[in-house]
């Protein structure tokens, strides 16, 4: 009797699966890629893209390692701004194609994360393309300005996939591939301080791959959590520099755990739902007194990830899954307010959501062996979630193609941002030259939060070229009460007094300005103007003589 070939069909499929994990992870970066290279066109966008890119002096003066930025010290993200700065000056389609060529990098090593974590070829698939094209990426990646986060993200998954690999050679010490971890970790620091939290990630893999805790598992975590103390302490610093631990004391503690618990529920609800995006999500109580979801959710949240233990031995995905995300999230939920609106956004679910997207990428597998009969209906409904976000990123995407477009969707979809909507937007038409409308927007920002000086600063400003100096002057009274040293509001004030005639008082602000700054050269000639008018010729012509002498 001849032998049965043991050779066929199953050499066959395997093969073939070895085959579909060659080109399946690079046809989803490509998909994502080409998602948003239809945001290449978008412009820069009031909300700090300049001031993080071509206005930033580690960009534009090539002074990487120098100082800090929006209260953050982060230099290979200005490498990446520089790179583009480079190639296309203040064009963002340079900058907008950095971020999608490191989120096409990242997509891939989400898919071999997954890989190694033993997942199969269909659900490490399904992740990746969750990643890819998920609505809450689109923030992260075409906001020009939250290009350390795919930045940071794609050494973190480095930094995990090496450590995967060292966990595969347990017996090898420490070696090469725990190195590569670490230094990889170290980058992702130097690229966004958020990545301090990988640590805490890399112990739940340790639980994901069912490593247990010994001693030795203990200290092999010892150089991450040394340099994620010292990025912590760092990133704390460099926000006291900014002022951003300034903020007024606005919720007390009992508040912080309210919203925090509130924020990881309104975060999985984006995230499976993700209707009514926006660039914020501000907190507002009304009367007084929070809604009662906020009071309901630290109990919500309990109950969810208590069921989600009780299960682990049945679901453990729940369990894993959830410790994932959180793992990567606690540091960026509203413990405390960093920044002007940054309390929660879409963007911190960038990596966190891996955790959530690997219990949905999972469930078809856990209802063949449950429910055989309802897995065909668990694919159609993840393709049909897939064809859903792969639209809505779409649309987002063109939300962002400039700052009142952006603006507009945002106050559409969660109201003004206590006014800081109609500050940005009121800039927007002010480089627009509509200075009728940024003066609307500016007064609406006042009347929505007076404690908004920068609007009163820009009015201000704009009041003063429409030649309407006594309003220009109120409101750069305002802004300078506050702001004292500020030499181009000083002179812009020193203006008005003077197309006023009111001499003396403009040269007042004008001796104040050239106190704080000797090289600006507009100032000697107001200033000398101001004194020939007053008679005092001498002092006049001399100023007059230092202004040219400035500009020659």
């Amino acid at each position: 009797m001849a032998k049965k070939s043991t050779s066929g069909p199953k050499k066959e499929n395997t093969q073939q699966a070895d085959n579909t994990e060659k080109w399946l992870p690079w046809v989803l970066a490509a998909l994502g890629f080409v998602l948003y290279s239809t945001g290449f066109s978008n412009e820069m966008v009031g909300m700090d893209d300049h001031t993080a890119t071509v206005d930033n002096p580690a960009v534009k003066d090539f002074l990487i390692f120098n100082g800090f930025n929006l209260g953050m010290y982060a230099p290979l993200t200005w490498i990446g701004y520089q790179i583009a700065y480079i190639l296309g000056k203040e064009s963002p389609n340079w900058y907008h194609m950095l971020s999608a060529l490191v989120h096409f990098a990242n997509v891939l090593l989400v898919f071999r994360l997954f890989r190694k974590l033993d997942f199969n070829l269909a659900v490490s698939a399904v992740v990746a393309l969750f990643f890819a094209i998920h609505p809450l990426q689109v923030e992260a990646v075409a906001w020009i300005a939250g290009f350390s986060t795919p930045l940071f993200s794609m050494f973190s998954l480095l930094a995990m996939n090496y450590y995967l690999k060292h966990t595969s050679e347990e017996g090898s010490g420490w070696g090469k591939n725990y190195w590569l971890a670490v230094t990889m970790f170290l980058l992702a620091c130097l690229a966004k301080s958020a990545a301090v939290t990988l640590p805490l990630t890399l112990l739940v893999l340790d639980l994901w791959k069912k490593r247990g805790f010994n001693t030795k598992i203990i200290l092999e975590k010892a150089p991450f959590f040394a340099i994620s103390l010292a990025f912590g302490a760092l990133t704390l610093y460099s926000r006291q520099y900014a002022g951003q631990l300034n903020q007024p004391a606005d919720f007390t503690l009992l508040d912080r755990g309210l919203m925090a618990c509130h924020t990881v529920l309104f975060y999985w609800k984006k995230l499976l739902f993700p209707t009514g995006l926006s660039i914020w999500y501000p907190f507002e109580k009304v009367n007084g007194a929070w809604s009662w979801d906020y009071y309901a959710a630290p109990a919500i949240l309990a109950a969810l990830l208590f069921g989600a233990w009780k299960s682990r031995a049945v679901m453990p995905l729940l369990w894993i899954g959830a410790l994932f995300y959180l793992s990567n999230i606690i540091l960026a939920l509203p413990w405390s307010t960093f920044g002007t609106f940054e309390l929660r956004s879409d963007r911190y679910n960038y990596l966190a959501g891996l955790g959530i997207f690997v219990m949905l990428a999972s469930l078809p597998d856990f209802l063949k062996e449950k429910r055989p009969s309802w897995t065909g209906a668990a694919w159609a409904v993840l393709l049909g979630l897939a064809f859903v976000w792969l639209v809505t990123s779409a649309l987002r995407i063109r939300d962002w193609k400039n700052t009142t477009t952006l603006i507009d969707k945002a106050i559409a979809a969660t109201g003004d941002n206590f006014g800081k909507a109609y500050y940005w937007r009121g800039m927007a038409y002010g480089k627009a030259t509509d200075a009728q409308k940024a003066i609307q927007d500016f007064t609406k920002a006042i009347q929505r939060n007076p404690q908004l000086y920068e609007a009163y600063k820009f009015r201000g400003n704009i009041f003063g070229m429409l030649k309407n100096y006594e309003a220009s002057i109120n409101d750069l009274n305002v802004f300078l009460e506050h702001y004292p040293n500020e030499v181009p509001e000083l002179y812009n004030r020193g203006l008005s007094y003077a197309n006023l005639d009111r001499n003396q008082e403009a040269i007042a602000d004008f001796n104040k300005a050239i106190e704080l700054d000797t090289t600006f050269a507009r100032v000697y000639r107001a200033r000398g103007n101001c004194y020939l008018r007053l008679g005092e010729t001498e002092k006049g012509n001399a100023d007059l003589a230092k202004w040219e002498s400035m500009n020659k």
